[in-house]
């Protein structure tokens, strides 16, 4: 791994998104809404950046990391900014790592995502009619701020028919390049069956 370290931006277009379906602490400054999102160690992107400060040039021990998320509102556009901090015996720094590090995170960020933009437009649906499809993008796009950071409407489109021709959402997180399988088609679960359980199991989980 490079020794060379950098500090972990977030991709801008990630930003508004983030800032949207993270909890966390937020505030106003004049045109500026910022949010500090706590990441727990505990949970699987706590134990990304975990692993990435302990194998770093530099390791060191992290209790705890935030995403810092920025939107400034300017004249005529908007600026995204976005970086995580780690958190140390009460000392906040702002956390560096190698390039191919913070790449890793923000490809990890990326698929989450692309994930949710499939699911919300097929949630937003009622069959494949091309006007609704149009229509549920323009409302991610909206939703999220994505009009201001250069998305267009028929580039998520044409994802979104890619990705749904392949009839894998969740692909991209496996490998490149064309499905090799085809997808069964799932049956629907009969809504007269029921689920028995054993004495003291109350959860299929």
């Amino acid at each position: 791994m490079s020794r060379s370290v950098i500090p972990v931006h977030i991709t801008p277009h990630l930003v508004p998104f983030f800032f949207e379906e993270f909890e966390g602490i937020e505030a106003l400054y004049l045109n500026k809404r910022v949010k500090a999102a706590k990441i727990s160690t505990k949970k699987p992107l706590g134990r990304i950046l975990r692993m990435l400060v302990e194998q770093s040039p530099s390791p060191a021990k992290a209790e705890k990391f935030h995403m810092y998320l920025s939107i400034q509102d300017r004249e005529q556009s908007k600026n995204f900014f976005g970086q995580f901090y780690k958190c140390s015996s009460g000392n906040n720094t702002w956390l560096r790592l190698p390039q191919v590090g913070v790449q890793l995170i923000n490809d990890h960020l990326e698929n989450i995502f692309r994930t949710s933009m499939m699911f919300f437009v097929k949630g937003h649906i009622t069959d494949n009619d091309a006007g609704e499809i149009r229509r549920a993008v323009d409302l991610f796009l909206i939703e999220y701020d994505l009009y201001e950071y250069g998305f267009e409407n028929e580039t998520l489109r044409r994802y979104y028919y890619r990705v749904m021709k392949d009839g894998y959402f969740l692909k991209k997180m496996q490998h490149e390049g064309p499905v090799k399988f085809k997808k069964k088609e799932r049956q629907k679960a009969d809504p007269v069956k029921t689920h028995i359980f054993p004495v003291g199991q109350t959860s299929l989980f």
